[in-house]
């Protein structure tokens, strides 16, 4: 699908609410029914049919009780990924769920106030302006990245700090991110 909708540039502060679409301006709503297959009638049930999926999927129950949140503004965020496919968005969380066992050397190391050899070197942002389509900005300078001063880990790491950052925000949900 094409995203035709034109959003102005301009700074959209990081939401602290995660999963909170309450408020949520219509052209972000119809953006989603264009990208996403959103359907606001359909929703609820669902919500309903991937909560049960989870509850019956023998892979998530190995993970963490606590891992996994079943409330619903989370369970919209992994319906979203999936494009509003049961099934997809089930591929899309045990992908997710796996990540700590799969890459726990960057994982484990994701805490933003233990990487600062990475922000005070500018290795890495996500800028608060959106761009006309809507998306998250993510900067990466590679060429500034000196591994004999930041390990590898860490620099991954803080990827994805900023990747789990906004993908709690709707908007981002909606639109994306681009590098």
């Amino acid at each position: 699908m094409n995203n035709n909708a034109v959003f102005a540039v301009e700074k959209d502060a990081f939401n602290s609410e995660a999963d909170a679409d309450e408020g949520i301006d219509d052209k972000w709503l119809k953006l989603a029914e264009t990208l996403l297959d959103e359907d606001q009638i359909k929703k609820d049930t669902l919500i309903e049919q991937f909560q049960l999926a989870i509850e019956k999927d023998e892979f998530l129950k190995t993970q963490r009780p606590s891992s996994l949140s079943l409330d619903r503004g989370y369970l919209t965020r992994f319906l979203r990924a999936g494009r509003w496919e049961v099934e997809s968005a089930m591929e899309v969380l045990r992908s997710y769920s796996s990540l700590g066992k799969e890459y726990t050397e960057y994982v484990s190391r994701a805490i933003p106030t233990k990487l600062d050899r990475v922000w005070n070197n500018h290795l890495n942002t996500m800028t608060e302006k959106r761009d006309k389509f809507g998306r998250r900005v993510y900067i990466f300078r590679l060429g500034q990245w000196d591994p004999e001063t930041v390990p590898v880990e860490e620099f991954y790491a803080s990827a994805y700090v900023l990747m789990e950052l906004v993908a709690r925000e709707v908007k981002t949900q909606i639109a994306g991110v681009t590098v």
